[in-house]
């Protein structure tokens, strides 16, 4: 009996992740082509946003470094 109940969830998972496949595919707002050129841009965006808060970070640890070297105290070395 447990053979069947187990066979029965495995049909019941392959019907329905089958099922979602196709109405996903059908439903879709836009063609594969079109999803990919979105997900392009945005992959574009989010990367030059980093590099920009990267070197915003590094300018204000410059002039930090800057700042307590003209006070006359010695900056750490850096752990990293």
């Amino acid at each position: 009996m447990q053979d069947t109940s187990l066979s029965s969830f495995l049909a019941g998972i392959a019907i329905g992740g089958l099922t979602g496949a196709a109405l996903g595919l059908l439903l879709a707002p836009e063609s594969g082509e079109e999803m990919r050129g979105h997900v392009g841009e945005l992959i574009e965006e989010t990367r030059v946003a980093f590099d920009e808060a990267v070197n915003e970070g590094r300018a204000a640890a410059e002039q930090v470094r800057a700042e307590i070297e003209a006070a006359g105290g010695q900056p750490e070395a850096a752990t990293t």
